[in-house]
C-alpha cells in the first residue's frame, strides 16, 4: 500500500502522516510477543512488561489488562512465598539446633531430632524450588495466553 502511494508520486512524509504510529504499535504488540522466544528470565520480564503495558493503555483490553496484572501479582507472590520459606527454614533450623545445645536431652535424641530437621528442611526446600518452576512456567504461559487474546481481540475491533 505505501509502495503503491510512493509509486504514484507522494512523499513518505506524506504518507506515513496518515498512519498513527501508536496504533500500529498497540496492534502489532501481541503479535510479535507471540513470535519472540522466552528462554531467559529477562525475556519474559520485558515481554510482560510490554504486554501489560499494551493491555493497560488500550481501553477495549483493559478489563483484560487488569485480570494479566492480578494473576501476575498471585504468581510473584508465588514465587516470594518460595524465596522466604527456604530463608525461615534455614533460620527455623538453625536456632532449633542453637536450642537443642543447650537442653539437656541425650546426643542420642539430639543427633535424631537434628537428623529429622534437616530432612523436613530438605523437603521444604524441594516443595519451594517446585512451587517457584511452577509459578516461573504460569508466568510464561500467562504471556503467551493473553498475547493470543490480545491478538485476537484486536482482530475484532
Amino acid at each position: 500500500m505505501i509502495e503503491e502511494r510512493r509509486s504514484s508520486g507522494e512523499s513518505i512524509d506524506d504518507i506515513l502522516s496518515d498512519y498513527n504510529i501508536n496504533e500500529i504499535v498497540k496492534t502489532m504488540t501481541p503479535n510479535v510477543l507471540l513470535k519472540r522466544p522466552n528462554r531467559t528470565h529477562k525475556d519474559i520480564t520485558k515481554n510482560t512488561k510490554q504486554l501489560a503495558l499494551v493491555l493497560l493503555s488500550t481501553p477495549f483490553l483493559l478489563p483484560l489488562g487488569i485480570l494479566y496484572i492480578s494473576m501476575l501479582i498471585i504468581a510473584f507472590s508465588m514465587m516470594l512465598v518460595t524465596g522466604v520459606l527456604i530463608f525461615s527454614s534455614f533460620l527455623g533450623i538453625f536456632w532449633m539446633i542453637v536450642d537443642l545445645m543447650q537442653s539437656n536431652m541425650e546426643t542420642a535424641n539430639i543427633i535424631g531430632i537434628s537428623g529429622f530437621s534437616v530432612m523436613m528442611f530438605s523437603l521444604a526446600v524441594l516443595l519451594s524450588i517446585w512451587i517457584y518452576q511452577v509459578a516461573w512456567y504460569l508466568s510464561k504461559k500467562m504471556l503467551y495466553w493473553f498475547s493470543n487474546v490480545a491478538r485476537k481481540k484486536g482482530e475484532l475491533r
